[in-house]
C-alpha cells in the first residue's frame, strides 16, 4: 500500500456500513502515517440516490476533516463530480509531492504518528452542531471539499 501515489476511500451513501468500512481503512491509512506523505480522498459515492440516503453529507465532510484529507460527492451513474474528482486527485498528488520536496518528508516508517482522532472527532461534531443550529457552513468543512488545495 506505500507504493501508491493516493488514495481514494469509496463509500455508498445508501449502505452506513460502507461508511464504517472507510472509517476503519482512513485508521489504518493513518495509523501507517500515510497521511503526511501521501493525498487521501474520502468519495461519497450514489448521491443521486437522495431519497435512500443513509450517510448525511455532514458525516462525510466531518469524518475527512476529522483525518484531515478531502471530501467529495459524487455519482457515477450520472457523472456528476467524476472529472472533477479525477482532476482533484493530480492536483493532490502534485501539491503533496511539492509539500514534502519543500519539507524533506520521508517515506512512511513503521513507527507510527499518532494524534488522538477522539477529540478531533468531538471538535468537528461540535462544529456540525453549530453549523445545523445556525446555518452558516463553517470554513474548515469547506476547505476539505476543495480539491486544489492542501
Amino acid at each position: 500500500m506505500i507504493k501508491a501515489d493516493a488514495y481514494m476511500v469509496v463509500y455508498s451513501v445508501v449502505d452506513k456500513s460502507t461508511f464504517s468500512r472507510s472509517e476503519q481503512i482512513l485508521n489504518i491509512l493513518h495509523d501507517m502515517d500515510l497521511t503526511r506523505t501521501r493525498p487521501i480522498i474520502l468519495v461519497a459515492n450514489k448521491i443521486d440516490l437522495a431519497r435512500s440516503r443513509a450517510v448525511s453529507s455532514q458525516d462525510g465532510k466531518c469524518l475527512a476533516c476529522t483525518h484531515r484529507i478531502k471530501f467529495i460527492e459524487v455519482s457515477v451513474a450520472i457523472n456528476h463530480n467524476v472529472d472533477e474528482l479525477l482532476a482533484g486527485v493530480l492536483s493532490q498528488i502534485r501539491l503533496k509531492r511539492q509539500q514534502c520536496a519543500a519539507q524533506g518528508c520521508k517515506e512512511p516508517s513503521s513507527a507510527h504518528w499518532y494524534k488522538n482522532r477522539n477529540v478531533v472527532r468531538a471538535s468537528m461534531k461540535a462544529r456540525q452542531m453549530i453549523t445545523w443550529i445556525f446555518g452558516k457552513e463553517d470554513s474548515k468543512f469547506k476547505n476539505c471539499e476543495n480539491l486544489q488545495v492542501l
